[in-house]
């Protein structure tokens, strides 16, 4: 049950990030651009400091130093160039809906039962390869109308993962 639980959860969070790209595209990849780099900012900052307060109690304190650094200057970067890490972000994004797509392509061909959660697996994964086979291919083209192709696909994604649910609770 509690499996189950967490992948309600997935797809309810997967429907929400679909509503927000759908109804604030412009928004959307700038705010997780944001949100990244502060991430990956404060715990830069965290880490030099907890190597700093390493120092007296290990000879090796000094090991952790390139990792915090590493995160206050990528932090930096990504807050000054924050269009660079949206063009990474949907490149990532798009890679991934390709390789979730050709899983659940083969799931549906492996299985070969032709019931509605299949049939619903084969055009989600249809979908995931042409959605990441767009965004890989044009990256930089639009990125707003890339965001909404995203949110359709979360949407979709999102409702998948919740009838899926429903299926296994039934068995």
């Amino acid at each position: 049950m509690f499996k189950r639980y967490f992948i309600n959860i997935n797809g309810f969070l997967a429907i929400v990030f679909g509503l927000v790209a759908i109804l604030f595209p412009g928004i959307t990849l700038a705010a997780l651009g944001v949100y990244f780099a502060f991430t990956i900012l404060v715990g830069g900052i965290a880490t030099v400091a907890g190597a700093v307060r390493l120092r007296k109690n290990n000879s090796r304190w000094y090991l952790l130093l390139p990792e915090g650094i590493i995160g206050l200057l990528l932090g930096v970067l990504i807050l000054s160039k924050p269009e660079l890490v949206a063009t990474l972000l949907v490149a990532i994004i798009g890679i991934w809906a390709l390789v979730i797509g050709a899983i659940l392509m083969f799931s549906f061909f492996r299985n070969r039962n032709a019931g509605f959660t299949n049939t619903i697996m084969l055009l989600v994964g249809i979908l995931s390869v042409v959605t990441g086979g767009i965004i890989v291919l044009n990256p930089f083209e639009s990125t707003r109308m890339i965001t909404v192709l995203i949110g359709i696909y979360a949407l979709i994604y999102g409702l998948f993962s919740i009838i899926n649910t429903s299926k296994f609770r039934q068995n």
